[in-house]
């Protein structure tokens, strides 16, 4: 069973939200708070599996929030929520440690998609996110990497550019039409030149920096 604790100001979006978790026999919501500050107090006392954070709170932002409560309880996954789609504002929930972003505007089956995710140790865009990712992939004209040399292939900028969409490997393998075992050594390439450790990483640095396809 996973434990979810929502955190939004709005008591009608708790309320929907919880409504649309508890459909699912896997999941338990345990607690609805309003703001930043009850959200510590309540983590510190109920210790959830995964935080469905809002952005926007009253107070301590939803990134400031995530900040301070993953840095004392590392082990919980946070999930951001919001109806900001802004790529600056993604950039900083997930500096913050968020494991994904989901638009408010998204469906239900988003978000306990994104928490399965999640709890997994993976990282989770919606399709609004991934497609604003994947605008900012596109619309730069270079690339820099750490030591303004590195330049990555061709398929490497393809996979990097499906991995921060959130594609999987098989997904991936089947859209280029490639074994996964070459789209996991790609992966691991890429990864290997720009510095980068795992998928939540490249999201960030795609989102920073941009990708080129050429």
């Amino acid at each position: 069973m996973i434990r979810v604790m929502l955190v939004d100001d709005h008591t009608m979006v708790r309320e929907a939200l919880r409504v649309v978790l508890e459909q699912d026999g896997g999941m338990k919501v345990v607690a609805e708070v309003g703001d930043g500050d009850t959200a510590m107090r309540m983590a510190d006392e109920l210790t959830p599996d995964v935080v469905v954070m809002d952005v926007a709170l009253p107070g301590l932002s939803g990134i400031e929030t995530t900040r301070r409560l993953l840095a004392r309880h590392p082990g919980i996954k946070v999930l951001a929520l919001s109806t900001y789609l802004d790529r600056r504002i993604v950039q900083q929930m997930l500096d913050a440690g968020a494991s994904g972003y989901i638009a408010k505007s998204a469906a239900g089956a988003d978000l306990k998609k994104g928490i399965r995710n999640v709890m997994a140790g993976h990282s989770y865009l919606c399709s609004e996110v991934a497609a604003l990712v994947a605008d900012s992939l596109r619309d730069r004209r270079s690339m820099s990497t750490r030591d303004n040399a590195t330049r990555l292939s061709r398929r490497e900028v393809q996979i990097a550019t499906l991995l921060a969409e959130g594609r999987s490997a098989p997904e991936i393998a089947g859209e280029l039409h490639i074994s996964p075992s070459t789209v996991d050594v790609h992966r691991r390439n890429l990864m290997r030149k720009l510095e980068l450790h795992n998928v939540v990483e490249l999201t960030k640095y795609a989102i920073r920096t941009g990708l080129i396809l050429p």
